[in-house]
């Protein structure tokens, strides 16, 4: 948290970066540790970079959904974007 606090901090991130690779952020619909309206307001401050920056939101997954039953709808979504992005 102190990183926000330190404009020096290694922990910094320039989310404006046009340098950076592809970015997909996942959100869980029911995800009550980090519900979709703080990821949506992440992917946001991605936006002022010019690399490409995707978010898709899974409506009934919550915070573990990489590891629940169902784990292959996300990771079937992530590998079509990845085949999209990562060329």
């Amino acid at each position: 948290m102190s990183a926000n606090l330190s404009r020096r901090s290694p922990a910094t991130i320039d989310a404006a970066n046009a340098a950076r690779g592809p970015l997909l952020v996942l959100a869980g619909g029911k995800d009550h540790s980090a519900p979709a309206a703080v990821v949506r307001a992440t992917v946001k401050r991605y936006r002022a970079s010019s690399a490409v920056t995707d978010y898709q939101e899974f409506p009934d997954r919550g915070h573990s959904m990489p590891i629940d039953s169902g784990w292959r709808e996300i990771a079937d979504a992530t590998l079509v974007w990845m085949r999209r992005h990562l060329r």
